[in-house]
């Protein structure tokens, strides 16, 4: 039986014809491992599998995404009841609230650090 697989891509084929692979695929060492994260896993050129730092950057951006869109519907409630003088609205000036809008705006896929949720922008406390 033999494995074959496109250089970083997940998907595998099972030889057990010995019919071999189409254009472009290679032999792999081993089967794609299937475990839990086995839809992570993509081919090396080394006929190896592994889960690379892009791959995980592309599960996590939808999700840096979906905070940043949360936290800039924050900003504007933030924003509109410190204008209020609601006693209700969180800790911050009006100007750390903007300056927090600015860096959120900033947090997309052309930012350096983005999707590492440990580089996040920090609200005003």
């Amino acid at each position: 039986m033999k494995i074959f697989a496109v250089v970083g891509e997940n998907q595998q084929i099972v030889d057990e014809t010995g019919v071999g692979a189409p254009e472009g695929w290679i032999q792999m060492l081993s089967e794609r491992p299937a475990d839990k994260s086995a839809l992570l896993y993509t081919a090396t050129s080394k006929g190896t599998w592994e889960i690379t730092q892009s791959t995980l950057d592309a599960v996590q951006a939808p999700i840096e995404d979906a905070w940043r869109e949360e936290q800039m519907l924050r900003v504007a409630n933030q924003l509109l009841m410190l204008e209020d003088e609601d006693p209700g609205a969180e800790e911050g000036t009006d100007r750390q609230w903007r300056n927090y809008r600015i860096e959120l705006r900033k947090w997309t896929d052309s930012h350096s650090d983005f999707p590492d949720t440990s580089k996040r922008p920090t609200a005003p406390v």
